[in-house]
């Protein structure tokens, strides 16, 4: 029996479909599926909540998880979450949900099968635009309404990052801006990010391409090629790169090109015309305009990022047995005795350190020295054994307090974060996490993952703002 329901994405009325089948909107052109009669009925708006069935549901507001929500911390709207809610026997939605307030903030896609499907992985939210990506499909909806921006079409599926969708929007809010798509078959598609015109689009071929935005300059870093890293200042807007680097020779490679501001600086290998130098590589984020390099042999390349602070850069030398400091530098070993640093963490006005016992136990410890003058500033203590991976995102700051993960029994199951101070390394407070899944500071505050829920943190004494069990 066919029905007549209105779009999830422009809000239009289909009428003449059957139930459960998938088409392309007449109207908008999104592809929509026709849900039963019995919910089509009772469908809500994509511009707001009807607020009649705004209670969560007996295993909270969303049925996919913890892995199947993302937040953010918006200055208007409050700790906001946004993931699939299936209810047993119900078609699936996408919801909005107001954490603090314990409300509904917008129901959309109501009925939409593929939402089954939707994880973290598949979201992303970006100042005031949710990105939700199905198959070759993404669309672009307004966080305060849930009403749709506007879809576009890739030629794969997005390619996703731990924190969600691979989408990189370095333009101040409030004004026109342009994104960067990054797709699994390597390619980079740019969108308005307001109407989602498409801008252009550009194939990588078959390597692998990772983007990072200069936070509100209106340029992207993007790293690709394997083996041999070369490296792209991008203006989403325009197709034409600013800058192309890594290209003095064949073997060139431009490693991990961390940005730092409006600076990259990264560990560079076979620059010159003959390939034959080595050493620490120092470039504008914007511009492309290369600052210095230093020729320096037996850097670490692979797992510990270069960084910069002020007029100062920094570099592990191999196995992370000691430090570079440039330009025009020297070498030094770790401030600890018999560690080996693991990362470089800028917090404030201090350069932390996350160091690895060199032999025995690998116990890490944290420690902040003087970017300047080098002198040693605090010592955190160590914070057990785990976790051993992915060192950089052990750490958080807002550059007043630096907050990490520790795991006193060596089990990553019964973590805690500690937070110091970033010009004295007191301590301001610790507070168990169990399960740890990661933390960053959204807008001001500290937003925690374990693995039954998602926190929101004071930076100034650890209590719970809010808190979300899924």
């Amino acid at each position: 029996m066919s029905t007549t329901f209105h779009c999830p994405f422009c809000g239009a009325p289909i009428a003449g479909a059957a139930p459960g089948v998938t088409f392309a909107c007449p109207y908008c052109q999104a592809k929509v599926m026709a849900p039963h009669a019995s919910y089509a009925a009772g469908v809500s708006s994509a511009r707001g909540w009807d607020g009649g069935a705004s209670e969560a549901g007996p295993r909270g507001p969303f049925s996919c998880g913890v892995d199947g929500v993302a937040v953010t911390v918006d200055p208007e709207l409050g700790f906001v979450a946004v993931g699939v809610n299936a209810p047993h026997g119900q078609p699936p939605c996408l919801r909005a949900w107001d954490v603090k307030g314990k409300r509904a903030l917008w129901e959309t896609l109501q009925g939409q099968g593929w939402l089954d499907q939707v994880r973290r992985s598949s979201l992303a939210i970006l100042g005031r635009n949710v990105y939700v990506a199905n198959k070759r499909q993404l669309t672009c909806l307004d966080l305060a309404s849930g009403s749709r921006k506007w879809t576009a079409s890739l030629s794969d599926v997005v390619d996703s990052e731990e924190d969600g969708l691979a989408i990189a929007d370095p333009f101040p809010q409030g004004q026109r801006g342009a994104i960067l798509v990054s797709t699994l078959d390597h390619c980079l598609f740019a969108f308005d990010r307001d109407t989602g015109q498409p801008l252009w689009h550009r194939s990588f071929g078959d390597t692998i391409v990772y983007v990072q935005a200069v936070r509100d300059l209106g340029a992207c870093v993007v790293r690709y090629g394997f083996p041999y890293t070369k490296v792209e200042i991008i203006n989403p807007a325009f197709a034409q790169p600013i800058a192309s680097l890594g290209h003095d020779h064949w073997s060139t490679d431009l490693g991990l090109a961390r940005v730092s501001g409006r600076t990259v600086l990264t560990v560079a290998e076979s620059m010159g015309p003959e390939g034959d130098d080595d050493g620490l590589l120092c470039f504008d984020a914007v511009t492309g305009q290369v600052h210095f390099f230093d020729r320096f042999d037996d850097l670490e390349s692979d797992d510990v990022a270069a960084c910069a602070m002020g007029a100062r850069a920094f570099a592990a030398t191999s196995d992370g047995e000691g430090m570079y400091v440039g330009p025009r530098g020297r070498t030094m070993q770790p401030p600890i005795p018999n560690h080996s640093i693991a990362a470089f963490f800028p917090a404030g006005p201090t350069l932390a350190l996350l160091l690895r016992k060199a032999r025995g136990t690998p116990v890490r410890r944290i420690v902040g020295i003087d970017p300047h003058t080098l002198a040693f500033r605090f010592d955190a203590g160590e914070a057990g054994t785990e976790p051993d991976d992915d060192w950089e995102d052990q750490l958080a700051t807002d550059g007043y307090t630096l907050v990490f993960v520790a795991t006193p029994s060596d089990d990553l199951d019964e973590a805690e974060l500690r937070s110091v101070d970033t010009s004295t390394g007191r301590m301001l407070w610790s507070r168990p996490v169990g399960a740890w899944c990661g933390h960053r500071f959204v807008h001001g505050q500290l937003v925690v993952w374990t693995d039954t829920r998602i926190e929101v943190l004071s930076p100034q004494n650890g209590q719970v703002l809010a808190s979300l069990a899924p």
